[in-house]
């Protein structure tokens, strides 16, 4: 008897592979007012929406003030992993912005961003960052399906504008170098992250670049699933299929 196996789950396989940055392409926001401190906090997967031009080149990213004028940036990157490696691009201008004045942010001639600025220079720290562990995934993978890897999600109960997730080991004083994922929201979602213990700690920044670090680590176990949810109903199946071969030879059928 001929078993027919199914096909091979590359074939059926179209997911895309998933970044540790959620949630914002610039910062800060189109149309956001904010202090006269603030730094430019771009992906590096950020496009340009007619031309669909990538930042290939940070130094291609121009700050222009109300006349156009460029102002001169410093920048600093951060290596956030996932299954797709990205980086966040940190901005800082040169020399302290204008107060009440507009900016705007362009790549290739197009504008990402346009922002105002206030009076005030911010230069204290968010408030300290806390959380809580609220789902572990394992990796799935299966016969027919490409499955998803694993994840940890993590929610603030005081998140800052910009938060990572880092490796409890990770004792920044400044703008971490690496960084297991990325949000502007509540939420902190790492992707494929080692199996095993893993322990996590979070780091707040507001957009001026002032830091807090949770002085509380996370602590939690990733699994691995050696089955996906397609591959499950499709492995059992062949099983059974197996048992009754075997069952029919041993009784003379």
């Amino acid at each position: 008897m001929a078993v027919s196996l199914m096909s091979d789950p590359a074939e059926a396989c179209s997911r895309l592979a998933q970044t540790g940055i959620k949630g914002f392409e610039v910062l800060p926001a189109d149309g956001s007012r904010v202090p006269r401190s603030t730094s430019v906090w771009l992906r590096s997967d950020v496009t340009v929406e007619k031309s669909g031009t990538m930042l290939n080149d940070v130094s291609a990213v121009r700050l222009l003030d109300e006349r156009g004028k460029p102002v001169g940036l410093s920048s600093s990157a951060v290596r956030v992993t996932g299954e797709r490696v990205s980086t966040l691009f940190v901005l800082r201008p040169m020399v302290m912005l204008d107060a009440n004045a507009t900016y705007k942010v362009e790549l290739d001639g197009a504008v990402l961003t346009r922002f105002t600025t206030s009076q005030e220079v911010d230069t204290q720290p968010p408030e300290l960052p806390k959380a809580r562990v609220t789902e572990v995934k394992g990796e799935t993978f299966g016969a027919t399906s490409c499955g998803g890897p694993s994840s940890v999600t993590v929610v603030l109960d005081a998140p800052g504008d910009i938060n990572f997730l880092v490796p409890a080991t990770t004792n920044a004083a400044t703008m971490p170098a690496a960084a297991l994922a990325v949000t502007v929201g509540r939420d902190i979602t790492a992707v494929a992250v080692p199996e095993g213990s893993v322990d996590l700690r979070v780091i707040a920044f507001d957009l001026s670049g002032n830091m807090a670090m949770s002085s509380e680590q996370l602590t939690t176990f990733v699994p691995t699933d050696a089955v996906g949810c397609s591959s499950t109903a499709g492995g059992s199946g062949l099983l059974a299929l197996l048992a009754l071969v075997v069952r029919r030879r041993s009784s003379g059928r």
